[in-house]
């Protein structure tokens, strides 16, 4: 079942005189469960395409249709409803907050969402979700890399998104955590979590089960990923500290 469903997507900026085709035709489909990378080189639309998706800004021309809702000409206050309801993200800075334990970083989209009678209890299912129900009162601060990582796709999983989206999931950690990561998202995906990452590292596009490519705008190709790499380690690349 199509959970996204893009139809001659455009996005335009406009800078003084100039404007700037970020998105140009873009159709795409992404089913209920799939695990998607997209890739490209730098000015490609690939964070503009990841804005949209997120209902973070709005198509110049098209159409965008999110898990049966027409969310291309919502307002700001109903694209935030549709983020809290059917959205989760994961971010390569982690922001979270510092000074909130991990159960209290994890509780605050419920808290946005009005959940209060099930709110703890929730909270701690994602942790535990993600191996980290023995960190449960730790500040981020206490936590590693790796566990930040893992504490912040527990919170983009509290409210049961619909789809998780990462922007760069594993750019701030060495190659062993950054496996461990890819590992855990590739658990949630089996479990039925539909999830779309944007990443720049081929080996981390490829445990994926799709990979789309832009350029200049364009989808320059979507295939499917035949060979998935198992999880036996970083090839390229050292255990860095």
């Amino acid at each position: 079942m199509a959970l996204i469903e893009l139809q001659d997507i455009h996005k335009v900026y406009e800078t003084g005189d100039v404007e700037v085709r970020a998105l140009q035709d873009v159709s795409l489909t992404i089913d209920d469960g799939d695990f998607v990378a997209i890739m490209g080189p730098s000015g490609s639309g690939k964070s503009t395409l990841m804005h949209l998706l997120g209902c973070l800004d709005r198509p110049t021309h098209g159409r965008y249709v999110l898990d049966g809702t027409d969310v291309s000409e919502l307002d700001d206050n109903q694209l935030a409803e549709v983020r809290n309801r059917k959205l989760g993200f994961v971010f390569q800075a982690y922001n979270l907050l510092p000074r909130a334990s991990a159960i209290g970083n994890v509780e605050l989209p419920l808290l946005y969402a009005g959940r209060t009678h099930d709110r703890r209890e929730r909270a701690t299912e994602a942790l535990t979700q993600v191996g980290l129900e023995h960190r449960i009162d730790h500040l981020p601060s206490q936590l590693s890399g790796g566990e930040q990582q893992r504490l912040a796709i527990a919170r983009a999983l509290a409210n049961g998104p619909r789809i998780v989206l990462g922007d760069e999931p594993t750019g701030n950690l060495d190659s062993r955590t950054g496996q461990e990561i890819m590992d855990l998202l590739r658990e949630l995906n089996d479990e039925g979590v539909t999830l779309v990452l944007v990443t720049h590292d081929e080996y981390v596009a490829r445990h994926a089960r799709r990979i789309i490519r832009l350029f200049d705008g364009r989808i320059e190709q979507d295939e499917r990923v035949q060979n998935r790499p198992d999880a036996v380690g970083w090839p390229g690349k050292g255990d860095e500290a």
